[in-house]
């Protein structure tokens, strides 16, 4: 019974694909008393769906006591010649397939059910579940009792037909669609943090236990959670390293012929069209020359391939990690896709029939979901895919900094979808399109490619047009939060989002705003100012990111007064050790982030824009410097393997606390590393300290 449970863990709740459950039985006595009606209401995150939905009348095959009639309005005469629950146990089971059940004291109920399939000789599997009793409580420990009355009245949710199971199981229904918002504000966003909330009403679950409605006391344990394999090459390998470059290019008058012979003699599937020096114009393949000479109109020595040729030409960047390309390829249907630099212009090629072997290791479980979504229930489901993959990647041997690429991957796709859906709502309101050109960047360690699990929201937004049009690029950068939010990132507490007004502006604007910085180099302006020298653009017209990006950093290269202050800064990052010159810890945690990470990330900006760097990544930041003279070997190396040492610590973490449903940080439980694991980041934080602190000395003087 139950159909199974797949969902796992760190599945976001606004895409969490749930059943309220109801029943009403014969009694209270699990063991004893059988069910006389059962409801189903099917939801995905916030939404209740038509479809799953039962309600159904059930002969318990034994009377019905009078008391139970007083409660639910059943008799005898009501279910004579229902069905038996042997015979609704297959659609049950259906409606609950893939499905949180959800329900007020569900436990209850899930006991029941599951001594009527033993009695029936039905397979029972135990679902996940969540009690939105122990949810309120936990929330709300202050309310007179958690009677489903109450729970709705407090959440202003109207219950219909009260003990009928259809009228109860879509009350539960609208509690949990309250909840959810609710557990938002509290930063409970997943499957597994709720689960995590309501176990603080343990009294609750020490009751539920002494009843017998438990055959496991936690609603995490005895999931089965599905296998599934990666491609960890394609998450490890980026477009450049394996592109065919330099790309072939034809013109536009250019004959059939004349396409098919340059394909023959390069050995290659397609040809971009227009002048190698400019963003292509359009791609011919091998295919489009088959289409067109199979429907045997073609003059193939007339006909040109600008008649025939696709436009756009999709292209990505040459450090897109292979796995997105091998998504796109599937969700557009093209087998070739162009390498471009960041102005646009082609630097490689690559195909389907090139890549195909790469896929032949395994699946895949990141495709081109966040693409697709056509809601923000898919976007955060999407997304929601992210930690498994992370899991399974670091089972595959990945360290923490390449699984960064890929969650930052996955964080700029997000946001750029966000940015699509808010501007289709935009244009629903009837706000118009954008009145000018623009741009929406990520900062921070998204910026950097370095994100991993847990990460908040940092954007930017810079435009072309005039301060007057900064009303309608509010209502972007606004909506864009809100989609982000409701997706499962969370709003900055910084307030770094181009939602607020300090975040975005036009062009010339953004420009005063760093000569400011760099003029004034003041303590005070260093504070989320760093974060904005590793910007990236995902959505808009990149060359405005771009732009701004080089000028700042070779603004900022030009100011001494600026980099020695943001050097000093990094005082304030550097690790703390305590007595003997261990780690401080809290709660046996370590925070790897502001004892770690946090110097070396600084720190290598830092020297970066001093050597006019506009590498974002922090182990490319490190080899510039070195490049440059101003770093040595050996302390680069050191630098460089430390960061992906941290990095691994801490997804680590993070991974382990999502499967207990905690939420993820950057703090470090140091009994989970082993003691030669213990001694070796205390080495390799000394040495960062000392580094760091010669460094910093030389650049302030």
């Amino acid at each position: 019974m139950s159909g199974g449970v797949v969902t796992l863990t760190h599945t976001p709740l606004a895409a969490l694909p749930t059943a309220a459950l109801d029943l009403e039985t014969t009694g209270l006595l699990v063991k004893r008393d059988r069910v006389v009606q059962v409801a189903v209401v099917a939801m995905l995150g916030t939404r209740i769906l038509d479809a799953p939905r039962i309600d159904r009348l059930v002969d318990p095959g034994m009377p019905i006591p009078e008391a139970s009639t007083r409660i639910h309005g059943l008799a005898d005469s009501d279910v004579a010649g229902a069905a038996r629950f042997a015979d609704i146990a297959d659609s049950l089971r259906e409606a609950l397939a893939g499905r949180v059940v959800v329900g007020h004291n569900i436990a209850f109920d899930l006991a029941i059910l599951r001594h009527e399939a033993k009695r029936a000789g039905i397979a029972w599997h135990e679902p996940q579940w969540l009690d939105v009793a122990m949810l309120a409580g936990a929330l709300a420990p202050a309310l007179p009792d958690l009677g489903l009355e109450t729970i709705a009245k407090h959440l202003g949710v109207t219950v219909t037909g009260r003990h009928s199971a259809l009228g109860d199981a879509m009350a539960a229904a609208e509690i949990f669609a309250c909840l959810i918002h609710l557990l938002r504000e509290k930063d409970v966003r997943t499957l597994g943090e709720a689960q995590a909330f309501a176990a603080r009403r343990d009294d609750l679950l020490r009751r539920q236990v002494e009843q017998g409605w438990h055959a496991q006391t936690s609603p995490i344990q005895g999931q089965e959670q599905p296998s599934f394999r990666v491609d960890s090459y394609a998450f490890q390998r980026r477009l450049g390293e394996l592109m065919s470059a330099p790309p072939i290019f034809t013109t536009r008058r250019a004959t059939l012929r004349e396409a098919a012979a340059t394909m023959v003699e390069r050995r290659i599937g397609a040809l971009l069209i227009g002048d190698g020096r400019m963003p292509p114009e359009g791609i011919v393949t091998e295919r489009d020359l088959l289409r067109v000479t199979a429907q045997g109109a073609a003059d193939l020595d007339r006909m040109t391939v600008a008649e025939i040729m696709s436009v756009p030409v999709e292209c990505m960047g040459r450090g897109e990690l292979l796995y997105r390309a091998l998504a796109r390829m599937d969700r557009l249907g093209v087998r070739h896709l162009c390498v471009a630099d960041d102005q646009g212009i082609a630097v490689g090629m690559v195909s389907q029939r090139d890549l195909l072997q790469h896929r032949a290791r395994a699946a895949t479980v990141i495709d081109d979901a966040l693409a697709e979504a056509n809601s923000v229930q898919s976007l955060a489901a999407a997304y929601g895919r992210v930690p498994r993959a992370a899991a399974q990647l670091s089972a595959e041997g990945l360290d923490g900094v390449e699984i960064g690429r890929v969650v930052s991957a996955e964080l700029r796709a997000l946001s750029a979808r966000s940015v699509s859906f808010a501007l289709e709502r935009m244009a629903d309101e009837g706000l118009g399109g954008a009145p000018a050109p623009w741009c929406f960047v990520l900062l921070g360690s998204a910026g950097r490619g370095e994100s991993l699990l847990g990460a908040d929201q940092d954007n930017a937004l810079i435009h072309a047009g005039a301060g007057s049009d900064d009303p309608w690029f509010a209502a972007l950068g606004a909506r864009v939060s809100d989609y982000l939010d409701e997706a499962g990132v969370p709003r900055c507490k910084g307030g770094v989002m181009a939602a607020n007004a300090p975040w975005r502006g036009t062009s010339a604007a953004w420009r005063q705003r760093v000569g400011d910085w760099l003029r004034r180099a003041r303590p005070e302006d260093l504070i989320n100012v760093d974060i904005f020298f590793d910007l990236v653009p995902v959505a808009g017209d990149p060359a405005l990111g771009r732009t701004l990006h080089q000028d700042a950093v070779r603004d900022a290269s030009l100011h001494p007064t600026f980099l020695a202050l943001l050097a000093a800064s990094v005082q304030s990052y550097t690790p703390r050790f305590g007595l003997f010159g261990r780690l401080a810890v809290d709660q046996g945690r370590a925070d790897l982030k502001r004892d770690g990470l946090l110097p070396m990330v600084a720190f290598a900006r830092a020297l970066a824009l001093r050597v006019g760097s506009t590498a974002r990544p922090t182990p490319e930041r490190i080899m510039d410097v070195l490049g440059a003279g101003r770093l040595g070997e050996q302390d680069a190396a050191m630098l460089i393997e430390t960061h992906g040492v941290l990095m691994s610590h801490i997804l680590r973490q993070q991974l382990a606390d999502l499967a207990e449903g905690i939420a993820p940080s950057n703090r470090v439980a140091l009994k989970t590393l082993s003691r030669d694991e213990r001694d070796d980041l205390h080495r390799r934080l000394h040495s960062l300290d000392i580094v760091v602190r010669d460094i910093r000395t030389m650049m302030t003087h």
